[in-house]
């Protein structure tokens, strides 16, 4: 009955002009990702739950987890309440931001350490998922999908080659330019 409910969802999804968007995930390939709170689509491995409940998450058994701060949130509380388990999270989470709201503030990755144990990485989306850059893995500033999202969002592009090694330029907040060596 899921899959059919799933399948519906995707096909009115579509038949609506609805957009589906993708994961931008950090290792290649993925692990098993739980996408919480966005219906996208991704590399084998990624799994989408735009409505999610606690028993989607322990029959998945993620190795990852990605979704906006709600969802991850939540998804906390119920392990601390020890009402869900998730003993295979090991990979970076990846949460969604809204422009906005970023970047996230360093508690803000705190906390999700201490929810999860693992690093986090950011990726600024829009409200419908759209998504508009992506936290580098050096850690240094953003990916932008393009030189019109990182217009979008204010970043400045660095002149220095991104330290990750990609040859996408590098953008940074302006809060962060400064504080993330030279823009």
């Amino acid at each position: 009955m899921a899959l059919l409910q799933k399948a519906l969802r995707r096909a009115s999804g579509r038949a609506g002009g609805g957009v589906e968007h993708a994961l931008h995930y950090p290792l290649y390939p993925p692990p098993r990702v739980a996408m919480l709170g966005l219906e996208a689509r991704g590399p084998r491995g990624v799994h989408s739950f735009p409505q999610w409940t606690a028993e989607d998450l322990r029959r998945l058994r993620p190795q990852a987890l990605a979704g906006w701060w709600n969802d991850l949130a939540e998804a906390a509380r119920l392990v601390l309440a020890g009402e869900l388990e998730l003993p295979c999270l090991q990979y970076p989470v990846v949460v969604f931001v809204r422009p906005e709201s970023a970047p996230l503030p360093a508690r803000c990755h705190d906390r999700l350490w201490e929810w999860f144990g693992a690093p986090t990485i950011e990726q600024i989306r829009m409200p419908d998922g759209e998504l508009l850059a992506y936290e580098c893995e050096a850690r240094d500033g953003y990916h932008a999908v393009s030189a019109e999202a990182a217009e979008r969002l204010g970043l400045v592009r660095s002149a220095l080659p991104c330290p990750c090694g990609s040859p996408l330029p590098v953008w940074r907040a302006p809060a962060l330019k400064g504080a993330a060596g030279a823009g």
